[in-house]
């Protein structure tokens, strides 16, 4: 016995899908400029950590050193993730239009860990707090001239690292955090358009009902008959009957008919 499989027919692409992949694109775009304003913040930062050190006669390598490793630690911290999620929102754009439902997933799991982490950030935040509460802001370390460590050369060295970057990382952290709002607006919004019904339609299409199996012409696996319809009884025909001959018609029984006798003229 063979089945034939039948795939099931995908609908037409509905609007919700195209819209979600032009959003999609403009996601990895805001991320591709949050990149570009990580590295450019810290291009520019190092160039400053070298003006400064070189302004300060006698300044600690190790503070230059240390100063380096945290705008490099921090790109790295933030680029990286940007530029691994606009890769991945890049490349499963065109699978989602064409109607790859893997492609629909991992869209669904790059939401969720854009969340995650945000929930992870917000978390940190909320567990400084207690170290805010209990530091002691009356310490000798921070004076009103901006000094911030105990030895001048340092605390010179960073007063004006910080008076040289300071409208530069304003800037910077603005810009931050208007691409992270517009690329977690920008995610929420696709993923809400490629959940709804129309579009999971077009990434999961109904199957068709099934065929029934054709049965394997004779001889085959099994003894059966070519023709079926010897065995079934043919339908009964209208009978005409067939016009009766004059010796099958039934002879009634009639009364003799009565003899009349004319008068014969008499002879002569």
């Amino acid at each position: 016995m063979t089945v034939e499989v039948v795939r099931p027919a995908r609908p037409a692409r509905p609007a919700q899908v195209t819209v979600a992949f032009w959003l999609q694109l403009a996601a990895a775009a805001v991320l591709l400029t949050v990149v570009g304003m990580v590295v450019a913040y810290a291009v520019h930062y190092d160039a400053e950590i070298s003006r400064a050190a070189g302004m300060v006669p006698g300044v600690d390598p190790r503070e230059v050193d240390t100063e380096r490793t945290g705008n490099l630690f921090s790109a790295l911290f933030v680029g990286v993730p940007a530029l691994i999620l606009a890769l991945w929102l890049g490349i499963t754009a065109l699978p989602v239009l064409r109607g790859s439902n893997v492609a629909r997933i991992f869209v669904f799991v790059a939401a969720a860990g854009q969340l995650l982490l945000i929930t992870l950030q917000m978390c940190g935040g909320l567990l400084m707090l207690p170290l805010l509460a209990t530091a002691d802001w009356d310490s000798d370390v921070v004076v009103d001239d901006g000094a911030s460590w105990d030895s001048p050369e340092s605390s010179q060295f960073q007063s004006i690292l910080w008076d040289r970057v300071e409208d530069f990382s304003d800037l910077a952290f603005l810009g931050g955090a208007l691409g992270l709002f517009l690329v977690v607006t920008l995610s929420v919004a696709v993923v809400l358009l490629l959940a709804l019904p129309p579009a999971h339609r077009y990434f999961v299409p109904r199957a068709a009902a099934p065929v029934p199996p054709a049965w394997p012409a004779y001889p085959g696996p099994y003894f059966i008959c070519p023709d079926p319809s010897a065995h079934v009884a043919p339908a009964p025909a209208h009978v005409v009957p067939a016009p009766q001959t004059p010796q099958d018609q039934p002879t009634a029984t009639e009364p003799p008919a009565p003899v009349v006798q004319t008068p014969q003229p008499p002879q002569e």
